[in-house]
């Protein structure tokens, strides 16, 4: 009888390895594969939520959604979220970044830091319910302070054109501290001597940051950008806190108009198509950044 060749090393860590991810892989495909399928095969019917019964409807609920005026209203706003929070986020956290990490800061850096991450603690509802205060038009915070400067007050809440302003300065006051946290983090990361070397062959600090900094803490900004993009297509609680959607859908969300149409309406068909829409939306902004990244984030 032959003996049994003993396993390599190489692959008993290998087995270890695919070992531990097992509960992960279960996980996601428990609680991401199987309902993502299952509510596509939704999308395609008639569902009733109380009896369980089912209509095939073929293409109707994503004809319905993509004819009716409110889903394309929400789809600019969610668009104009998407551009908008996600470039401001991510700027401003990289100012407050470099903010914290200049030499001036050293000595209070843990403070500030504490301060700027700090809205990023607390809940979206309550966050949005206190600045729905400020943002009020007669007796707001904010155009008090305004009307001290002599600037008219200004209807954050109760004008198309504004409600979206209010939002954006709601999201990028809560989620800038967290990209400020993770730029910074890849700040410290950068070796002195590096910089040192960069300064002594006569580039200026703006150059510096250009040419050596921003190089190496590319992929940190890039994900980044993607965690603000993705957070803002999926944005919900502050406009629904804020404006209900208006005035007149003028800050309306799709994962709003999701909800409404699901748990309002009861309507699960038109609900989880625009779910489905939402989903290729964000796999397909998400790629198109993956695509631009190749010319400007550097991993050597």
């Amino acid at each position: 009888m032959k003996e049994r060749k003993p396993m390599s090393l190489g692959k008993q860590r290998a087995i270890l390895g695919y070992a531990f991810t097992i509960p992960s892989f279960l996980g996601f495909l428990v609680f991401v594969v199987i309902p993502v399928f299952w509510a596509f095969i939704i999308s395609f019917q008639k569902y009733n939520i109380f009896t369980g019964a089912t209509s095939f409807l073929g293409l109707d609920n994503y004809k319905a959604i993509l004819t009716e005026p409110r889903s394309l209203q929400a789809l600019g706003n969610t668009l104009w979220y998407a551009v908008f929070c996600t470039v401001f986020n991510t700027f401003t956290g990289l100012l407050l970044a470099l903010a914290v990490n200049s030499a001036a800061a050293k000595r209070t850096s843990v403070l500030f830091r504490a301060i700027y991450f700090f809205p990023s603690l607390i809940g979206l509802t309550f966050v949005a319910v206190i600045w729905q205060v400020f943002f009020q038009t007669d007796f707001g915070v904010i155009n008090y302070y305004l009307g001290k400067i002599g600037i008219p007050a200004i209807k954050w809440l109760n004008s198309q054109h504004i409600s979206k302003i209010a939002v954006l300065i709601l999201d990028v006051w809560k989620n800038a501290g967290m990209a400020m946290l993770l730029i910074l983090a890849a700040l410290q990361s950068v070796s002195r001597d590096v910089i040192e070397a960069a300064e002594i062959d006569g580039a200026k600090p703006v150059r510096c940051f250009v040419s050596v900094i921003f190089p190496m803490i590319s992929p940190t900004v890039f994900f980044v950008l993607i965690m603000n993009l993705t957070g803002a297509l999926r944005l919900y609680e502050s406009a629904l806190v804020l404006t209900n959607g208006g005035p007149g859908n003028s800050s309306l969300s799709l994962v709003m108009l999701i909800a409404e149409k699901s748990f309002t309406s009861m309507n699960y068909g038109q609900g989880t198509a625009l779910s489905m829409l939402l989903l290729v939306l964000i796999i397909a902004v998400t790629a198109i950044q993956f695509a631009g990244s190749r010319r400007w984030v550097n991993y050597d």
